[in-house]
């Protein structure tokens, strides 16, 4: 066995084909047959079954893709740890966080940390949670900061720092909004506007996509971005319409933002991987960062 075998089958289990898992793998489809081939003849099991043109998984195949995982996850941990001990005898923190939801991190947290611990070098990483959790579980970043839906979750530990609400930004001149103040929003007043969102597979983008679903409507799209201060920005300069975390609703522009008839909520959490031995810097940096948002 080795680390290439486990990330061939981890591979097919997710592509369910080999020419796919081949693709993302960087490799020759003969080569990750061959290489199936060979380890099932090793294990004396099968590891895959064809449903079509679908490679399924096992039991035996289930059991052995979790054992690859977790291996995996601590191979990747062990390198990170080694290339953390730098020349300069300093570790390595890795901190996922959104700048423009969290601005408080950069300004006051980080720097706290740094006079705490002189000794490490901080790493910080602005990327949404779907990116966060597969960082931090892959090991390959001690903690996030980060949005969710669920206050749960398999492999990480969450502690909540705040619960938000969206609500929808709109331009402080939109022709509906005496309307809207009187009988509340209705999706079909903007049926002429365009909608600036979050990318696809990120948790606000779940939001939206639930949002529109819920009135039956179907948006028109301007553009994605992925910094909500952008997105605010676009708004007040009369672009589009947007949905924005109800704790930017205060900042500068032309815009006015109204609640939702039926609330998405969602979630900030403190997020690291629950097999992992927390830091005496991460420790610090959970309790700077409780500090930092006990008033939310």
């Amino acid at each position: 066995m080795n680390t290439q075998q486990l990330e061939y089958v981890i591979a097919i289990a997710e592509e369910k084909n080999l020419s796919k898992a081949a693709e993302k793998l960087f490799v020759t489809q003969p080569a990750i047959s061959q290489q199936l081939k060979k380890l099932e003849e090793e294990l004396q099991t099968k590891l895959f079954y064809k449903d079509k043109n679908d490679y399924l998984l096992t039991d035996a195949g289930r059991i052995y893709v979790n054992g690859a995982q977790y291996i995996l996850s601590l191979y990747s941990s062990a390198l990170k740890e080694i290339e953390n001990l730098n020349c300069w005898g300093k570790k390595k923190l890795t901190v996922i966080y959104r700048n423009d939801l969290l601005p408080a991190v950069s300004k006051e947290v980080l720097p706290s940390l740094a006079e705490l611990h002189e000794n490490i070098v901080i790493d910080t990483i602005d990327a949404d949670g779907y990116i966060a959790k597969d960082y931090v579980i892959n090991g390959m970043a001690d903690l996030a900061v980060m949005v969710t839906r669920e206050l749960s979750h398999s492999m990480l530990e969450y502690i909540p720092l705040r619960r938000e609400n969206l609500v929808l930004a709109v331009p402080d001149n939109h022709h509906c909004l005496n309307q809207i103040n009187k009988n509340g929003i209705d999706f079909s007043f903007f049926s002429d506007d365009s909608f600036i969102l979050n990318p696809a597979k990120s948790t606000f983008r779940t939001c939206e996509n639930e949002i529109f679903s819920s009135w039956q409507f179907t948006p028109s799209i301007l553009c994605e971005s992925n910094d909500l201060t952008v997105t605010r920005h676009m708004v007040g300069c009369r672009k589009g319409i947007a949905f924005l975390p109800e704790s930017m609703r205060k900042g500068e522009g032309n815009y006015v933002c109204l609640p939702l008839t039926h609330p998405a909520a969602f979630y900030l959490v403190i997020a690291y991987r629950k097999s992992s031995i927390l830091s005496k810097p991460v420790k610090d940096l959970i309790k700077l960062l409780l500090k930092a948002y006990d008033h939310t």
